[in-house]
């Protein structure tokens, strides 16, 4: 006669109560057979709490059928349906407000093809694609309005071919290609209204020759030369440029045009505190609020103006409690 242990969720029964009670039955909950395997219902609680953790069966130790899994407070958290005679299921994931926060399927406790991901007011967010735990296929992400974040594709887990971003307005952000999961070839950015922003080549995912940095009208920013991935040189062309201190903290501002330092030029202290400031929540791009560092107080060390690449005008130097020590006037660099 086979024979089954039952794992108790509660009190063990002991002693003079466990007296001329009926023997295990095959069809309690949390059955175990002589060979230590689960058979039949299983019900398990949060640790030292009377609340499920999940419902399901087995058969010979394996899962079968429907899993319900709970959150601690109760809720609903995922539905797993068990395949007959495989280690494949189907599975649901839900927010804690009810709605289906994510779908898909498992082989074993690894994704496997197409998995479908949602945000709590039911819009779609992402599509992925999975093969035994790689991603491998088309990955989708979409804005809460249904357009394209970003499309790319992956083969056996790495980037490969096309990868292309999106802004809201459904102009595109950035295009590039993937070879081997390293950027390969031209990588270009573009501002909404479809102007360059940024371009530049990789060349065994390594950052090669003139990246090209462009300003919102059109014109050239910075031109900066890399070679085997390392910053060799930069020519500054038109824009406000900011150098900063080994720990971040603002050095000097300089406007050029036409590759010549034209109008203010302002240098700082090192000095100034940092501190954290609140960053709102960007629902359109689905970012959470968050924080950021601000550095505060620091002290404005020089000022003056620029013409034609020469000094013109006032100069003016600050110690680092902000008093004037010099002033100097300046025409055409003298």
């Amino acid at each position: 006669m086979r024979k089954f242990t039952v794992i108790l969720l509660c009190t063990a029964l002991c002693g003079p109560m466990a007296m001329g009670q009926p023997g295990p039955d095959a069809s309690a909950p949390n059955v175990v057979d002589d060979q230590g395997r689960k058979q039949g219902p299983w019900v398990r609680l949060w640790y030292q709490s009377d609340k499920v953790r999940y419902t399901g069966q087995f058969k010979d130790d394996r899962p079968v059928g429907r899993f319900n899994h709970y959150a601690t407070d109760g809720k609903l958290e995922s539905v797993v349906d068990h395949y007959a005679d495989s280690d494949a299921a189907h599975a649901r994931h839900f927010h804690p407000n009810g709605r289906l926060m994510a779908e898909g399927r498992y082989d074993g406790q690894r994704k496997d093809s197409t998995w479908n991901y949602f945000d709590p007011e039911g819009r779609l967010r992402r599509v992925e694609n999975f093969h035994l735990g790689m991603e491998h296929g088309d990955w989708t992400a979409y804005y809460p309005d249904g357009a394209v974040v970003e499309r790319k594709h992956y083969e056996n887990g790495l980037l490969e071919g096309r990868f292309e971003q999106f802004h809201p307005n459904g102009q595109l952000q950035m295009e590039a290609r993937y070879e081997n999961g390293e950027p390969e070839g031209t990588m270009t950015w573009y501002y909404p209204d479809g102007k360059k922003e940024i371009q530049g080549d990789m060349v065994n995912g390594q950052r090669e020759g003139a990246w090209i940095y462009y300003n919102p009208d059109g014109t050239i920013q910075i031109q900066v030369l890399y070679q085997q991935g390392e910053y060799v040189k930069d020519k500054k062309e038109n824009g406000t440029f900011k150098e900063h201190y080994d720990d971040e903290r603002l050095k000097s501002e300089t406007t050029y045009k036409r590759g010549l330092r034209e109008g203010p030029h302002s240098e700082y202290h090192p000095d100034g505190e940092w501190v954290r400031r609140p960053v709102p929540e960007d629902p359109v791009r689905g970012t959470p609020a968050d924080e950021e560092m601000v550095l505060e107080g620091q002290t404005l060390k020089l000022e003056c103006i620029y013409r034609n690449d020469r000094l013109h005008g006032t100069l003016k130097e600050y110690d680092a409690e902000g008093r004037l020590v010099r002033q100097e006037e300046y025409i055409e660099g003298e």
